[in-house]
């Protein structure tokens, strides 16, 4: 293999080989120590700043579960739900939607429970938006107080599609 080359030439040769198994690519060392800085520098610093405090294992008791209040508009009733579990049902009345009974049931709602602001409306598939916008007066503001006394029940409304009956909202 190498016997048209000169003893020189081969030791030459060697020479290089050996170089080239000791030597250190520095640079790619260097770029991935400055990498691994930067990243302990900036997670060491967040944590300490943004003094972030965990949650602990067991659930507090003394924290009672937020509410998630929900009126179902269905065909045949309105329906009150907090978290999924049926509060009462409001059911039609001369096949039209009974507004004022829901508009007392939001009263009545609204006085267990007076820090909450938010509720969601669920309408099946075809429900008019007549009676969309009736449900969300009735349970927006007390219809019976009128002028500069009128009170807010739920003024924070959001929209969504009603599960199929028997499934959990």
């Amino acid at each position: 293999m190498m016997q048209g080359i000169s003893r020189e030439t081969r030791r030459a040769l060697r020479r290089v080989r050996r170089k080239r198994s000791t030597e250190l690519n520095l640079v790619s060392m260097i770029d991935i120590l400055t990498v691994l800085m930067f990243f302990l520098l900036v997670n060491s610093i967040g944590v300490s700043i943004l003094g972030i405090n965990l949650p602990n294992d067991s659930p507090s008791a003394s924290e009672p579960p937020p509410h998630n209040l929900a009126v179902l508009i269905r065909a045949g009733d309105l329906s009150l739900t907090d978290n999924g579990f049926m509060i009462k049902s409001v059911p039609n009345v001369g096949g039209a939607y009974d507004y004022t009974a829901l508009a007392e049931l939001m009263k009545e709602t609204k006085k267990r429970l007076p820090t909450e602001s938010k509720i969601t409306l669920l309408s099946e598939p075809g429900v008019a938006y007549e009676v969309l916008v009736s449900v969300m007066d009735a349970v927006r503001v007390d219809l019976t107080s009128v002028g500069p006394d009128t009170v807010e029940l739920f003024p924070l409304i959001s929209l969504g599609d009603a599960p199929a009956p028997g499934a959990k909202p």
